[in-house]
Protein backbone atom coordinates (compact mmCIF):
# COMPACT_ATOMS: atom_id res chain seq x y z
CA UNK A 1 0.00 0.00 0.00
CA UNK A 2 2.80 2.33 0.92
CA UNK A 3 4.45 1.27 -2.23
CA UNK A 4 0.80 2.08 -4.45
CA UNK A 5 0.57 5.52 -2.84
CA UNK A 6 4.57 6.71 -3.23
CA UNK A 7 3.98 5.66 -7.08
CA UNK A 8 0.39 7.45 -7.32
CA UNK A 9 2.45 10.77 -5.82
CA UNK A 10 5.42 10.49 -8.32
CA UNK A 11 3.68 11.71 -11.62
CA UNK A 12 1.73 14.86 -9.20
CA UNK A 13 5.42 15.74 -7.74
CA UNK A 14 6.53 16.21 -11.49
CA UNK A 15 3.25 17.77 -12.28
CA UNK A 16 3.42 20.10 -9.94
CA UNK A 17 6.47 21.34 -10.70
CA UNK A 18 6.01 21.90 -14.54
CA UNK A 19 5.16 25.27 -15.84
CA UNK A 20 1.22 25.28 -16.35
CA UNK A 21 -1.22 28.61 -16.81
CA UNK A 22 -2.56 27.58 -13.65
CA UNK A 23 0.42 27.92 -11.62
CA UNK A 24 3.20 30.15 -11.95
CA UNK A 25 7.13 28.51 -12.48
CA UNK A 26 8.03 30.97 -9.81
CA UNK A 27 6.90 33.62 -7.13
CA UNK A 28 8.32 35.62 -5.05
CA UNK A 29 6.08 37.01 -1.66
CA UNK A 30 5.94 40.57 -1.14
CA UNK A 31 2.69 41.15 0.71
CA UNK A 32 0.12 39.45 2.96
CA UNK A 33 -1.97 37.84 0.19
CA UNK A 34 -5.15 38.68 2.37
CA UNK A 35 -4.40 42.45 1.04
CA UNK A 36 -4.98 41.04 -2.59
CA UNK A 37 -7.70 42.50 -4.36
CA UNK A 38 -7.66 42.33 -7.90
CA UNK A 39 -5.62 39.98 -10.32
CA UNK A 40 -2.99 41.14 -12.57
CA UNK A 41 -3.28 42.30 -15.97
CA UNK A 42 -1.72 41.51 -18.96
CA UNK A 43 -1.12 43.23 -22.39
CA UNK A 44 1.04 43.08 -25.05
CA UNK A 45 2.31 44.73 -27.77
CA UNK A 46 4.19 43.27 -31.28
CA UNK A 47 6.65 44.77 -32.91
CA UNK A 48 5.95 45.09 -36.76
CA UNK A 49 8.30 44.94 -39.48
CA UNK A 50 7.28 45.90 -42.68
CA UNK A 51 7.58 43.19 -45.14
CA UNK A 52 7.83 40.55 -42.42
CA UNK A 53 5.59 41.46 -39.55
CA UNK A 54 2.18 43.36 -40.49
CA UNK A 55 -1.40 43.45 -38.69
CA UNK A 56 -3.95 41.92 -41.40
CA UNK A 57 -7.13 42.36 -39.26
CA UNK A 58 -8.55 40.71 -36.07
CA UNK A 59 -10.10 37.87 -34.87
CA UNK A 60 -13.38 37.92 -32.65
CA UNK A 61 -12.89 35.40 -29.56
CA UNK A 62 -15.39 35.28 -26.31
CA UNK A 63 -16.86 38.78 -27.11
CA UNK A 64 -13.09 40.35 -27.64
CA UNK A 65 -11.34 41.67 -30.87
CA UNK A 66 -7.61 40.17 -30.88
CA UNK A 67 -4.93 41.42 -33.41
CA UNK A 68 -4.07 38.78 -36.71
CA UNK A 69 -0.50 39.19 -37.67
CA UNK A 70 0.94 37.94 -41.37
CA UNK A 71 4.50 36.85 -40.80
CA UNK A 72 6.11 36.67 -43.94
CA UNK A 73 9.87 33.84 -43.25
CA UNK A 74 13.11 35.40 -44.26
CA UNK A 75 15.46 34.02 -46.71
CA UNK A 76 16.49 31.32 -44.16
CA UNK A 77 13.24 29.98 -43.60
CA UNK A 78 13.01 31.52 -40.26
CA UNK A 79 11.48 35.00 -39.14
CA UNK A 80 11.75 36.16 -35.19
CA UNK A 81 9.01 38.36 -33.65
CA UNK A 82 9.64 40.93 -30.78
CA UNK A 83 6.97 40.76 -27.90
CA UNK A 84 6.47 43.88 -24.91
CA UNK A 85 4.69 42.40 -22.40
CA UNK A 86 6.48 45.20 -20.14
CA UNK A 87 2.94 47.50 -20.18
CA UNK A 88 1.47 44.21 -17.55
CA UNK A 89 0.48 45.23 -14.25
CA UNK A 90 -0.85 44.11 -10.55
CA UNK A 91 -3.32 47.13 -9.57
CA UNK A 92 -2.96 46.09 -6.13
CA UNK A 93 0.58 47.47 -5.72
CA UNK A 94 1.90 48.90 -9.04
CA UNK A 95 4.14 51.59 -8.80
CA UNK A 96 6.15 53.72 -11.07
CA UNK A 97 9.32 51.42 -10.64
CA UNK A 98 7.47 47.90 -10.09
CA UNK A 99 4.44 46.65 -12.13
CA UNK A 100 3.71 43.98 -9.58
CA UNK A 101 4.36 41.60 -11.90
CA UNK A 102 5.94 38.63 -10.06
CA UNK A 103 6.36 36.08 -13.68
CA UNK A 104 5.03 36.50 -17.32
CA UNK A 105 4.79 33.07 -19.16
CA UNK A 106 3.93 32.93 -22.35
CA UNK A 107 2.39 30.04 -24.44
CA UNK A 108 2.19 29.11 -28.12
CA UNK A 109 -0.18 27.15 -29.46
CA UNK A 110 -0.58 25.44 -32.80
CA UNK A 111 2.70 26.25 -34.02
CA UNK A 112 2.66 23.17 -37.16
CA UNK A 113 3.04 23.41 -40.76
CA UNK A 114 -0.22 23.93 -42.54
CA UNK A 115 -1.58 19.94 -42.77
CA UNK A 116 0.09 18.70 -39.83
CA UNK A 117 -2.17 17.64 -36.56
CA UNK A 118 0.62 16.32 -34.76
CA UNK A 119 1.22 19.39 -32.77
CA UNK A 120 0.81 18.74 -28.84
CA UNK A 121 -2.31 20.77 -27.49
CA UNK A 122 -1.16 21.95 -24.80
CA UNK A 123 0.99 23.85 -27.04
CA UNK A 124 5.12 25.18 -25.77
CA UNK A 125 5.26 27.56 -22.14
CA UNK A 126 7.89 29.77 -21.89
CA UNK A 127 8.20 31.19 -17.81
CA UNK A 128 10.48 33.87 -16.80
CA UNK A 129 10.53 35.08 -13.13
CA UNK A 130 10.97 39.29 -12.26
CA UNK A 131 14.12 37.88 -10.22
CA UNK A 132 15.51 36.53 -13.46
CA UNK A 133 18.17 38.21 -15.42
CA UNK A 134 17.47 39.69 -18.95
CA UNK A 135 14.76 41.61 -20.37
CA UNK A 136 12.33 38.32 -20.02
CA UNK A 137 11.86 39.33 -16.45
CA UNK A 138 10.50 42.80 -17.23
CA UNK A 139 8.05 41.58 -19.76
CA UNK A 140 10.26 40.98 -22.64
CA UNK A 141 10.28 37.83 -25.00
CA UNK A 142 11.12 36.57 -28.51
CA UNK A 143 9.89 33.60 -30.67
CA UNK A 144 11.21 32.52 -33.95
CA UNK A 145 8.37 31.28 -36.97
CA UNK A 146 9.28 28.79 -38.96
CA UNK A 147 6.43 26.88 -39.87
CA UNK A 148 4.66 28.03 -42.76
CA UNK A 149 0.36 27.83 -42.07
CA UNK A 150 -0.79 28.57 -45.47
CA UNK A 151 -1.32 26.15 -48.17
CA UNK A 152 0.30 26.44 -51.27
CA UNK A 153 -1.87 28.35 -52.88
CA UNK A 154 -2.81 30.49 -50.38
CA UNK A 155 -6.30 30.27 -50.37
CA UNK A 156 -6.61 28.78 -47.16
CA UNK A 157 -4.75 28.80 -43.43
CA UNK A 158 -4.02 27.90 -40.44
CA UNK A 159 -3.11 30.29 -37.10
CA UNK A 160 -0.62 29.89 -34.82
CA UNK A 161 -2.07 31.15 -31.37
CA UNK A 162 0.51 33.27 -28.51
CA UNK A 163 -0.79 34.05 -25.28
CA UNK A 164 1.08 36.09 -22.17
CA UNK A 165 -0.34 34.99 -18.53
CA UNK A 166 1.14 36.83 -15.98
CA UNK A 167 1.13 36.35 -12.23
CA UNK A 168 1.21 38.66 -9.21
CA UNK A 169 3.32 37.84 -5.99
CA UNK A 170 0.79 36.36 -4.30
CA UNK A 171 0.33 33.47 -7.19
CA UNK A 172 -2.85 35.45 -8.60
CA UNK A 173 -3.05 35.41 -12.40
CA UNK A 174 -4.24 37.73 -15.55
CA UNK A 175 -6.90 36.57 -18.14
CA UNK A 176 -5.09 35.18 -21.38
CA UNK A 177 -3.95 37.88 -24.00
CA UNK A 178 -4.22 36.57 -27.14
CA UNK A 179 -2.49 37.30 -30.88
CA UNK A 180 -3.05 35.21 -33.68
CA UNK A 181 0.05 34.70 -36.63
CA UNK A 182 -0.01 33.91 -40.39
CA UNK A 183 3.27 32.56 -41.40
CA UNK A 184 3.47 32.82 -45.14
CA UNK A 185 7.31 31.59 -46.39
CA UNK A 186 9.67 33.80 -48.27
CA UNK A 187 9.01 35.52 -51.54
CA UNK A 188 4.70 34.15 -50.82
CA UNK A 189 2.81 36.18 -53.10
CA UNK A 190 0.06 37.05 -51.20
CA UNK A 191 0.63 41.31 -51.50
CA UNK A 192 -2.25 43.75 -49.40
CA UNK A 193 -4.80 44.47 -52.53
CA UNK A 194 -4.91 47.52 -53.81
CA UNK A 195 -8.06 49.50 -54.64
CA UNK A 196 -8.79 52.60 -56.99
CA UNK A 197 -12.25 54.29 -55.96
CA UNK A 198 -13.69 56.76 -57.93
CA UNK A 199 -13.82 60.08 -55.51
CA UNK A 200 -16.58 61.54 -58.00
CA UNK A 201 -18.81 61.09 -55.25
CA UNK A 202 -16.85 62.65 -52.35
CA UNK A 203 -17.89 66.13 -51.67
CA UNK A 204 -20.63 66.30 -54.03
CA UNK A 205 -24.47 67.09 -52.86
CA UNK A 206 -26.92 64.07 -53.79
CA UNK A 207 -30.31 64.45 -55.10
CA UNK A 208 -30.88 60.88 -56.05
CA UNK A 209 -32.89 58.05 -54.61
CA UNK A 210 -29.55 55.74 -54.78
CA UNK A 211 -25.76 56.38 -54.61
CA UNK A 212 -23.17 54.62 -56.66
CA UNK A 213 -19.54 53.44 -55.19
CA UNK A 214 -17.17 52.72 -58.14
CA UNK A 215 -14.01 51.30 -58.41
CA UNK A 216 -11.92 48.85 -59.54
CA UNK A 217 -8.81 46.09 -57.81
CA UNK A 218 -5.31 47.14 -59.06
CA UNK A 219 -3.41 44.26 -57.60
CA UNK A 220 -3.39 41.93 -54.93
CA UNK A 221 -5.55 39.54 -55.79
CA UNK A 222 -3.39 36.09 -55.94
CA UNK A 223 -6.18 33.64 -55.89
CA UNK A 224 -9.18 35.89 -56.94
CA UNK A 225 -11.05 36.35 -53.45
CA UNK A 226 -10.30 39.89 -52.99
CA UNK A 227 -13.96 41.79 -51.87
CA UNK A 228 -15.30 45.07 -51.10
CA UNK A 229 -18.36 45.79 -48.79
CA UNK A 230 -20.05 48.96 -48.56
CA UNK A 231 -22.44 50.67 -45.53
CA UNK A 232 -23.61 53.79 -44.30
CA UNK A 233 -22.54 52.55 -40.82
CA UNK A 234 -18.97 51.09 -40.16
CA UNK A 235 -20.74 48.56 -37.17
CA UNK A 236 -22.67 47.17 -40.49
CA UNK A 237 -19.31 45.36 -41.88
CA UNK A 238 -19.66 43.16 -38.27
CA UNK A 239 -22.97 42.20 -38.67
CA UNK A 240 -24.26 38.92 -38.61
CA UNK A 241 -25.26 37.07 -42.01
CA UNK A 242 -29.12 37.47 -41.48
CA UNK A 243 -28.97 41.22 -40.52
CA UNK A 244 -26.37 41.85 -43.58
CA UNK A 245 -29.24 39.99 -45.45
CA UNK A 246 -31.62 41.97 -44.26
CA UNK A 247 -29.84 45.69 -45.07
CA UNK A 248 -29.03 44.22 -48.89
CA UNK A 249 -32.81 43.91 -49.06
CA UNK A 250 -33.11 47.72 -48.23
CA UNK A 251 -30.22 48.47 -50.12
CA UNK A 252 -28.40 49.39 -47.33
CA UNK A 253 -25.41 47.51 -47.74
CA UNK A 254 -24.07 45.41 -50.52
CA UNK A 255 -20.64 43.36 -51.29
CA UNK A 256 -19.16 43.04 -54.90
CA UNK A 257 -18.51 39.05 -56.07
CA UNK A 258 -15.09 38.28 -55.65
CA UNK A 259 -12.23 40.16 -57.58
CA UNK A 260 -8.99 39.47 -59.22
CA UNK A 261 -6.66 41.79 -60.62
CA UNK A 262 -7.80 44.55 -62.87
CA UNK A 263 -11.87 44.00 -61.90
CA UNK A 264 -14.23 47.37 -61.68
CA UNK A 265 -17.04 47.17 -59.19
CA UNK A 266 -20.13 49.64 -59.32
CA UNK A 267 -21.93 48.62 -55.62
CA UNK A 268 -25.33 50.83 -55.05
CA UNK A 269 -26.50 52.10 -52.10
CA UNK A 270 -30.10 53.58 -51.01
CA UNK A 271 -30.31 57.14 -49.62
CA UNK A 272 -34.39 57.25 -50.29
CA UNK A 273 -35.22 57.08 -46.62
CA UNK A 274 -32.42 59.30 -45.46
CA UNK A 275 -33.37 62.85 -46.99
CA UNK A 276 -34.65 65.38 -44.08
CA UNK A 277 -35.89 69.09 -44.87
CA UNK A 278 -32.79 70.37 -44.40
CA UNK A 279 -29.14 69.43 -46.06
CA UNK A 280 -27.27 66.26 -44.15
CA UNK A 281 -23.83 65.34 -44.30
CA UNK A 282 -23.55 61.30 -44.62
CA UNK A 283 -20.44 58.79 -44.82
CA UNK A 284 -20.50 56.05 -46.99
CA UNK A 285 -18.09 53.41 -45.74
CA UNK A 286 -15.76 50.93 -47.94
CA UNK A 287 -14.42 47.72 -46.41
CA UNK A 288 -12.03 45.78 -48.54
CA UNK A 289 -10.14 42.20 -47.46
CA UNK A 290 -8.83 39.04 -48.74
CA UNK A 291 -10.02 35.82 -47.95
CA UNK A 292 -13.60 34.81 -46.04
CA UNK A 293 -14.48 34.84 -42.90
CA UNK A 294 -13.04 33.57 -40.63
CA UNK A 295 -9.70 33.95 -42.73
CA UNK A 296 -10.04 37.71 -43.99
CA UNK A 297 -6.77 39.48 -44.42
CA UNK A 298 -5.77 42.86 -45.21
CA UNK A 299 -9.09 44.63 -43.89
CA UNK A 300 -9.10 48.13 -45.18
CA UNK A 301 -11.61 50.89 -44.29
CA UNK A 302 -11.99 53.67 -46.73
CA UNK A 303 -15.00 56.35 -46.79
CA UNK A 304 -16.43 59.19 -48.91
CA UNK A 305 -18.17 62.09 -48.01
CA UNK A 306 -21.16 63.69 -49.26
CA UNK A 307 -24.16 66.04 -48.38
CA UNK A 308 -27.84 65.36 -48.81
CA UNK A 309 -29.92 68.47 -50.21
CA UNK A 310 -32.27 69.24 -48.15
CA UNK A 311 -35.88 67.32 -49.74
CA UNK A 312 -33.75 65.98 -51.97
CA UNK A 313 -33.28 68.75 -54.01
CA UNK A 314 -36.51 70.43 -54.02
CA UNK A 315 -36.43 73.75 -54.61
CA UNK A 316 -39.37 76.68 -53.82
CA UNK A 317 -39.81 78.91 -56.93
CA UNK A 318 -38.71 82.36 -55.64
CA UNK A 319 -42.44 83.60 -56.00
CA UNK A 320 -43.16 81.07 -53.26
CA UNK A 321 -40.63 81.44 -51.16
CA UNK A 322 -41.18 85.87 -51.45
CA UNK A 323 -45.14 84.59 -50.30
CA UNK A 324 -43.88 82.94 -47.14
CA UNK A 325 -43.12 79.23 -46.47
CA UNK A 326 -40.38 76.68 -45.66
CA UNK A 327 -40.67 72.67 -46.24
CA UNK A 328 -41.76 70.54 -43.70
CA UNK A 329 -41.95 66.59 -42.93
CA UNK A 330 -44.85 64.63 -42.78
CA UNK A 331 -45.62 61.70 -41.15
CA UNK A 332 -44.36 60.02 -43.82
CA UNK A 333 -41.49 61.70 -43.37
CA UNK A 334 -42.25 63.42 -47.30
CA UNK A 335 -41.52 66.93 -47.66
CA UNK A 336 -44.45 69.50 -47.72
CA UNK A 337 -44.42 72.82 -48.57
CA UNK A 338 -45.93 75.11 -45.72
CA UNK A 339 -46.48 78.38 -46.99
CA UNK A 340 -48.75 80.93 -49.16
CA UNK A 341 -48.00 78.70 -52.27
CA UNK A 342 -48.56 74.98 -52.10
CA UNK A 343 -47.02 72.12 -54.08
CA UNK A 344 -47.95 68.24 -54.96
CA UNK A 345 -45.41 65.80 -54.55
CA UNK A 346 -47.25 63.49 -57.29
CA UNK A 347 -47.23 66.05 -60.26
CA UNK A 348 -44.12 67.87 -58.86
CA UNK A 349 -46.03 70.97 -59.82
CA UNK A 350 -46.54 74.86 -57.56
CA UNK A 351 -49.46 76.35 -57.61
CA UNK A 352 -49.42 80.32 -56.57
CA UNK A 353 -52.26 80.91 -53.83
CA UNK A 354 -55.70 82.12 -55.23
CA UNK A 355 -55.36 86.14 -56.16
CA UNK A 356 -55.66 88.79 -53.22
CA UNK A 357 -58.29 91.24 -53.53
CA UNK A 358 -57.98 93.46 -51.18
CA UNK A 359 -58.80 97.12 -50.37
CA UNK A 360 -59.86 99.22 -47.71
CA UNK A 361 -60.94 102.81 -46.65
CA UNK A 362 -61.54 105.81 -44.61
CA UNK A 363 -64.79 107.71 -43.83
CA UNK A 364 -65.02 111.48 -43.19
CA UNK A 365 -68.22 111.13 -40.34
CA UNK A 366 -69.09 112.79 -37.20
CA UNK A 367 -69.57 111.31 -34.35
CA UNK A 368 -73.03 111.92 -33.88
CA UNK A 369 -75.64 110.26 -36.25
CA UNK A 370 -75.97 113.54 -38.50
CA UNK A 371 -79.98 115.15 -39.15
CA UNK A 372 -80.69 115.71 -42.09
CA UNK A 373 -81.98 119.31 -43.06
CA UNK A 374 -80.89 119.28 -46.61
CA UNK A 375 -82.55 117.03 -49.20
CA UNK A 376 -78.35 115.16 -50.02
CA UNK A 377 -76.25 113.30 -48.03
CA UNK A 378 -72.49 113.20 -49.03
CA UNK A 379 -70.27 110.39 -47.88
CA UNK A 380 -66.97 111.76 -47.53
CA UNK A 381 -63.63 109.27 -47.84
CA UNK A 382 -59.90 107.84 -48.51
CA UNK A 383 -58.62 104.84 -49.98
CA UNK A 384 -56.19 103.33 -47.64
CA UNK A 385 -55.04 100.22 -49.49
CA UNK A 386 -55.67 98.12 -52.69
CA UNK A 387 -54.26 94.93 -54.40
CA UNK A 388 -55.38 97.01 -57.27
CA UNK A 389 -54.70 100.15 -59.51
CA UNK A 390 -58.48 100.71 -59.67
CA UNK A 391 -60.69 100.90 -56.52
CA UNK A 392 -64.64 101.10 -56.61
CA UNK A 393 -66.60 102.45 -53.92
CA UNK A 394 -70.68 102.35 -53.41
CA UNK A 395 -73.14 103.59 -51.65
CA UNK A 396 -76.80 103.16 -50.87
CA UNK A 397 -79.40 103.22 -48.05
CA UNK A 398 -80.03 99.33 -48.50
CA UNK A 399 -77.53 96.47 -48.74
CA UNK A 400 -79.48 94.84 -51.21
CA UNK A 401 -79.26 97.64 -54.03
CA UNK A 402 -75.27 96.31 -53.91
CA UNK A 403 -76.83 93.06 -55.29
CA UNK A 404 -79.09 94.52 -57.76
CA UNK A 405 -78.59 94.03 -61.49
CA UNK A 406 -77.31 97.25 -64.07
CA UNK A 407 -80.34 98.34 -64.90
CA UNK A 408 -81.76 98.02 -61.36
CA UNK A 409 -78.84 100.20 -60.03
CA UNK A 410 -78.93 102.46 -62.88
CA UNK A 411 -82.64 103.15 -62.18
CA UNK A 412 -81.72 103.80 -58.55
CA UNK A 413 -79.22 106.02 -59.57
CA UNK A 414 -81.53 108.34 -61.63
CA UNK A 415 -83.14 108.75 -57.83
CA UNK A 416 -79.85 108.93 -55.91
CA UNK A 417 -80.65 106.16 -54.11
CA UNK A 418 -77.36 104.68 -55.49
CA UNK A 419 -74.27 106.19 -56.32
CA UNK A 420 -70.84 105.19 -57.27
CA UNK A 421 -67.49 106.15 -57.77
CA UNK A 422 -64.97 105.65 -60.72
CA UNK A 423 -61.77 103.87 -60.66
CA UNK A 424 -59.60 105.49 -57.80
CA UNK A 425 -56.37 104.50 -56.49
CA UNK A 426 -54.41 104.40 -53.05
CA UNK A 427 -55.25 107.79 -51.33
CA UNK A 428 -57.40 109.19 -53.50
CA UNK A 429 -60.60 111.11 -51.95
CA UNK A 430 -64.05 110.41 -52.58
CA UNK A 431 -67.85 112.27 -52.10
CA UNK A 432 -70.97 109.94 -53.19
CA UNK A 433 -74.39 111.51 -52.59
CA UNK A 434 -77.68 110.05 -51.65
CA UNK A 435 -81.02 111.65 -51.88
CA UNK A 436 -83.03 111.43 -48.60
CA UNK A 437 -85.91 113.20 -50.23
CA UNK A 438 -87.82 109.99 -50.54
CA UNK A 439 -86.79 108.85 -47.33
CA UNK A 440 -88.96 112.03 -45.29
CA UNK A 441 -92.40 110.99 -43.99
CA UNK A 442 -94.37 112.45 -40.78
CA UNK A 443 -91.85 111.29 -38.34
CA UNK A 444 -88.48 111.48 -37.97
CA UNK A 445 -86.45 108.65 -38.77
CA UNK A 446 -83.28 106.32 -38.25
CA UNK A 447 -81.58 105.22 -41.73
CA UNK A 448 -77.82 103.64 -42.17
CA UNK A 449 -76.09 104.58 -45.30
CA UNK A 450 -74.18 101.70 -46.49
CA UNK A 451 -70.71 101.97 -48.24
CA UNK A 452 -68.50 99.18 -50.00
CA UNK A 453 -65.75 98.79 -51.60
CA UNK A 454 -64.62 96.68 -54.25
CA UNK A 455 -62.51 95.67 -57.56
CA UNK A 456 -62.68 93.80 -60.66
CA UNK A 457 -60.62 90.57 -60.68
CA UNK A 458 -59.07 89.13 -63.86
CA UNK A 459 -62.31 88.04 -65.28
CA UNK A 460 -63.94 90.85 -64.57
CA UNK A 461 -65.63 90.09 -61.95
CA UNK A 462 -66.47 92.04 -58.99
CA UNK A 463 -64.87 90.99 -55.67
CA UNK A 464 -65.85 92.71 -52.27
CA UNK A 465 -63.33 93.79 -50.12
CA UNK A 466 -64.06 96.38 -47.49
CA UNK A 467 -67.63 97.34 -45.75
CA UNK A 468 -68.58 100.36 -43.50
CA UNK A 469 -71.70 102.30 -42.70
CA UNK A 470 -72.64 104.89 -40.47
CA UNK A 471 -76.14 106.21 -39.49
CA UNK A 472 -78.38 109.66 -40.27
CA UNK A 473 -81.45 111.18 -38.93
CA UNK A 474 -84.39 112.34 -41.31
CA UNK A 475 -86.89 114.54 -40.04
CA UNK A 476 -90.04 115.24 -40.51
CA UNK A 477 -90.14 118.51 -43.00
CA UNK A 478 -91.87 122.07 -41.57
CA UNK A 479 -90.27 124.72 -43.47
CA UNK A 480 -92.97 127.23 -41.15
CA UNK A 481 -92.17 125.30 -38.10
CA UNK A 482 -95.57 125.51 -37.10
CA UNK A 483 -95.59 121.89 -35.95
CA UNK A 484 -96.93 120.19 -38.89
CA UNK A 485 -95.28 118.64 -41.50
CA UNK A 486 -95.20 120.00 -45.06
CA UNK A 487 -96.76 117.10 -46.39
CA UNK A 488 -99.67 117.31 -43.93
CA UNK A 489 -99.91 121.03 -43.59
CA UNK A 490 -102.10 122.87 -46.73
CA UNK A 491 -99.88 126.17 -45.83
CA UNK A 492 -96.41 124.78 -45.12
CA UNK A 493 -94.74 128.50 -45.32
CA UNK A 494 -97.55 130.36 -43.11
CA UNK A 495 -96.81 128.74 -39.98
CA UNK A 496 -100.45 130.71 -38.99
CA UNK A 497 -102.32 128.07 -41.31
CA UNK A 498 -102.23 124.36 -41.65
CA UNK A 499 -105.94 123.43 -42.79
CA UNK A 500 -108.03 124.51 -45.87
CA UNK A 501 -111.32 122.78 -45.24
CA UNK A 502 -113.64 123.60 -47.96
CA UNK A 503 -110.31 123.94 -50.23
CA UNK A 504 -111.20 127.24 -51.11
CA UNK A 505 -107.22 128.10 -50.93
CA UNK A 506 -108.23 130.52 -47.78
CA UNK A 507 -106.69 128.95 -44.70
CA UNK A 508 -109.51 127.64 -42.05
CA UNK A 509 -107.84 130.44 -39.54
CA UNK A 510 -108.76 133.00 -42.07
CA UNK A 511 -111.77 131.73 -43.69
CA UNK A 512 -115.24 133.46 -42.03
CA UNK A 513 -116.88 130.11 -43.81
CA UNK A 514 -114.19 127.23 -43.61
CA UNK A 515 -116.60 124.61 -44.84
CA UNK A 516 -117.94 126.95 -47.44
CA UNK A 517 -115.61 126.99 -50.48
CA UNK A 518 -118.23 130.22 -51.95
CA UNK A 519 -117.65 132.39 -48.93
CA UNK A 520 -114.58 132.82 -46.66
CA UNK A 521 -115.11 137.03 -45.32
CA UNK A 522 -117.95 138.97 -43.57
CA UNK A 523 -119.34 142.35 -44.70
CA UNK A 524 -119.79 145.06 -42.71
CA UNK A 525 -123.54 144.42 -42.46
CA UNK A 526 -122.41 140.68 -41.47
CA UNK A 527 -122.88 139.37 -45.35
CA UNK A 528 -121.83 138.01 -47.63
CA UNK A 529 -118.59 140.41 -48.87
CA UNK A 530 -118.79 138.52 -52.07
CA UNK A 531 -121.87 139.77 -53.71
CA UNK A 532 -121.52 138.78 -57.04
CA UNK A 533 -122.42 135.42 -56.21
CA UNK A 534 -125.50 134.28 -54.74
CA UNK A 535 -125.43 132.94 -51.56
CA UNK A 536 -127.01 129.71 -50.00
CA UNK A 537 -130.07 131.86 -49.04
CA UNK A 538 -130.95 133.19 -52.21
CA UNK A 539 -130.57 129.37 -53.66
CA UNK A 540 -132.95 127.96 -50.81
CA UNK A 541 -135.37 130.51 -51.85
CA UNK A 542 -135.41 129.88 -55.46
CA UNK A 543 -135.70 125.99 -54.78
CA UNK A 544 -138.92 126.88 -52.70
CA UNK A 545 -140.69 128.90 -55.35
CA UNK A 546 -140.07 126.22 -57.91
CA UNK A 547 -141.70 123.98 -55.30
CA UNK A 548 -144.84 126.24 -54.83
CA UNK A 549 -145.23 126.72 -58.59
CA UNK A 550 -145.40 122.63 -59.36
CA UNK A 551 -147.72 122.23 -57.07
CA UNK A 552 -150.25 125.06 -58.16
CA UNK A 553 -150.16 123.66 -61.49
CA UNK A 554 -151.42 119.95 -60.55
CA UNK A 555 -154.26 121.78 -58.36
CA UNK A 556 -155.50 123.81 -61.25
CA UNK A 557 -155.49 120.30 -62.99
Amino acid sequence: MLIALFLFTMPYVEFSHQPTLDEPYKTTFSHDAADDEFRPIANVTVAEEEGLVVQTGTKTVSNTEWNVYRVTLGEDGQTTVHFDGSSSYDPDHANETDPGVASYEWRVLFDAPYGDDSFDLEGHTFSYSSDDEGNESVGFWSYNFANVTVDSAGTTENQIRIELITYDTVGKFSQKFRMYFVVEPNGFSDQEPEFQFDMTLNGTTVTSETIFVNGSLITGSENGDVYAEVAFFGENFNASAITKYNLAEQNLWARTHALSDGDTFSLSLSVESMYSNSSVNQYVFIKTYEGEDPNERWNTVHWLEFTLAACQGLVAPEAAIEAGGEFVLDGDRNCQWAGAWSYNPVTDEWAPPEPQHEATFSLNIPVEAEVMEDDFVFINGTVLTSTHEETYIEVAFENSSFEASAVEKYELHLIHLWNRSDGLSVGDNFSLGLSVESLRGNITMAYNVHVRAFVYDHDNQQMFTYEDSFGIVVPYLDTDEDGTADELDAFPTDPSETLDSDGDGVGDNSDAYPNDSSSWEMTDEGGNSNESLPGFEFWLLLFALFLATRVQRKLTL
